[in-house]
């Protein structure tokens, strides 16, 4: 039988993918039971039954929520069938992640989520759909954004489930000083390495912790997310580099880190208001001197 889905991205902390059952499908109604833990973007609508459960109208303003091994039937309502967005993710990931709004989560490791849907907020949807978009263009993602994406995304959906995280307990001075050594750690990692092919998995591997505490803990630190940290480090140490080579800016950007010549071009357009191309040794003689005075102030 062939496969109704579609993978964008396949990593050890997840995957993310498209699905489209057409409503003559003969596997329309039982597409069979969920593998992992998975959240799902409806696109159309279509009611979703899980087993001994009432049917739920899944669409675009709603999420719906997957433990292993979960069975469920599917009913027409869109003349479209089923098209939804869906993002699987490491049982650990989905632990962590409802801790703060579910004390007991630890107690139930093989089925986390005791809901079945939720609802999708505006920003929400248009994140999960970014995202997808961007893999579905993109032969080579970057890592990092990927990662952070996906867990910024279960987060979200988790947060909006149940009204609003629970306010965490004030931190100790220990925890409050652990949270600040990993930080440093992480941005000591982050800048003699940010050149490499670097993931949010092996950075959390190398700093002895896991990826959605790492993701967390810089954000409330920085106020950055490890993804913009790692592409300003990338951007700053390629302004001397475009400016003092006339050779390949494909080759330039793949040499830092970057997915792609035009990722590279577009994210270097948004912190610096010109295009690399304008930096070039012929072309940058007037420039620098005035984004240094602005890069100073």
């Amino acid at each position: 039988m062939e496969s109704l889905d579609t993978f964008l991205y396949d990593g050890r902390m997840g995957r993310i993918g498209r699905f489209y059952c057409p409503p003559w499908h003969p596997r329309f109604s039982d597409s069979g039971p969920i593998h992992g833990y998975v959240i799902v973007f409806p696109r159309t609508s279509v009611t979703i039954t899980h087993d001994g459960q009432l049917p739920i109208i899944g669409n675009p303003n709603v999420v719906m929520f997957y433990n292993q091994g979960q069975r469920y039937t599917r009913g027409l309502l869109s003349e479209k069938g089923d098209i939804c967005d869906w993002f699987g993710f490491a049982p650990q990931l989905v632990i962590e992640a409802l801790r703060p709004v579910d004390p007991y989560v630890d107690d139930r490791w093989e089925r986390p989520f005791t809901f079945s849907h939720g609802p999708s907020t505006s920003r929400l949807y248009l994140q999960q759909r970014l995202l997808v978009e961007a893999l579905s263009q993109q032969t080579r993602p970057d890592l990092f954004f990927v990662e952070e994406k996906m867990l910024a995304i279960l987060q979200e959906a988790i947060q909006a489930r149940y009204g609003r995280e629970r306010p965490l307990p004030h931190k100790s001075t220990t925890t409050q000083k652990s949270h600040r050594d990993l930080v440093a750690e992480a941005k000591m990692i982050l800048s003699t390495r940010f050149a490499e092919a670097l993931s949010l998995e092996l950075l959390a591997q190398l700093l002895y912790t896991s990826p959605y505490h790492l993701c967390r803990v810089f954000r409330q630190q920085t106020g950055q997310t490890i993804h913009d940290y790692l592409n300003q480090l990338r951007l700053h140490a390629s302004l001397e580099l475009v400016a003092a080579s006339d050779g390949s800016l494909t080759d330039l950007s793949l040499a830092l880190g970057f997915a792609s010549h035009s990722h590279f071009s577009a994210a270097f357009r948004r912190a610096f208001g010109v295009p690399p191309s304008q930096l070039r040794p012929k072309s940058a003689t007037t420039l620098l001197p005035k984004m240094s005075k602005i890069l100073t102030v």
